[in-house]
């Protein structure tokens, strides 16, 4: 693994949210990291930010109908040019709910204080530097340390990559910490939620090392952006092109 190429690439520290986007979505990864080009947020993604702030100020004691009515004029005035007013008024009006099926973690863990929120966390993987922040961790003595990762979703579905992200935390925190480290998904949507205890095998590295070897090699390949934009060419049909700013960009890199 040759980290000075990553390096060149500006692609150090390396993260999981970085290396996924490079396998699943590897126009955006190019448009993004690679040309530096800012497409913004949505309302999906930019509700998991304010619903997970929600309950963190639940599980500090902070919370309060004033905290929420400002969560969601922050998720307005954030939004406030996004091209699809409709789907922000839609997940507007979601919040409230997802954050109430957010209350079980309350209800399992309110009484212990937490141990961490977004906590910086660090390791190698191959010689490479990852860093990345964990949702809620909380450090329960001999009995090790739990983290819950929370996933906002439209509906009830487990995502692979949210199992394979885990991997790196749990990396990062053993080695932190030399204690037993618990990974758990906590999934929500407007309607329900679910606990997943994360059992992992030798396949979750296996699969982030393949990854990572996957783009250590093209950067073997690639001494320019254009060259990048050669490899992958976009998919028109993809759901990533629905936001305009991102066709703005599939315009200026590959001219169509």
């Amino acid at each position: 693994m040759n980290k000075q190429k990553f390096e060149e690439w500006d692609l150090l520290p390396m993260s999981y949210s970085k290396l996924n986007s490079w396998k699943s979505y590897p126009c955006q990864f190019i448009i993004n990291k690679i040309y530096k080009i800012n497409t913004g947020t949505n309302p999906a993604m930019f509700t998991g930010v304010i619903v997970e702030e929600l309950l963190k100020d639940l599980l500090e004691g902070n919370d309060s109908e004033q905290n929420t009515q400002y969560a969601l004029k922050d998720f307005q005035r954030e939004l406030a040019d996004y091209h699809d007013q409709k789907e922000v008024a839609k997940y507007l009006e979601l919040i409230p709910k997802f954050y109430e099926n957010c209350k079980p973690l309350f209800n399992r863990f309110g009484n212990q204080q937490l141990h961490s929120y977004q906590e910086q966390l660090t390791t190698e993987i191959e010689g490479i530097n990852f860093v990345g922040y964990s949702d809620f961790v909380w450090d329960l003595g001999d009995e090790g340390i739990h983290v819950f990762d929370l996933k906002t979703k439209g509906r009830m579905a487990l995502n692979p990559s949210d199992k394979l992200q885990q991997w790196v935390y749990k990396k990062a925190l053993e080695e932190k910490y030399q204690k037993p480290v618990h990974c758990n998904l906590f999934v929500v949507t407007p309607t329900k939620h679910h606990f997943e205890e994360i059992v992992f095998t030798q396949e979750h590295e296996i699969e982030i090392v393949n990854a990572l070897k996957g783009i250590d090699k093209v950067l073997h390949f690639c001494n320019s952006p254009k060259d990048w934009a050669y490899l992958y060419q976009p998919n028109k049909s993809d759901f990533i092109w629905n936001n305009p700013k991102m066709v703005e960009a599939r315009q200026q890199i590959w001219g169509i």
